[in-house]
């Protein structure tokens, strides 16, 4: 029961912060440096997130310029 409401609290804590009109949260990460910090944050601090939400929340973003 706690491993479920933990990782419950944890979905909600993490939609928050990343729901928030932070400009380096609200275009994600931009380079696989970027994803790799990202990635061990949020794995630290959400540990019953979840390596799949972790890996789709930290998807590097493309910036839309190439061609």
């Amino acid at each position: 029961m706690f491993k479920k409401l933990s990782a419950v609290l944890a979905l909600s804590a993490a939609a928050t912060v990343f729901a928030a009109p932070a400009p380096a949260f609200a275009d994600g990460p931009k380079t696989p440096e970027e994803a790799a910090v990202c990635k061990a944050m949020l794995s630290s601090a959400f540990p019953g997130l979840g390596q799949a939400a972790i890996d789709a929340i930290c998807a590097v973003q493309d910036d839309g310029t190439t061609s």
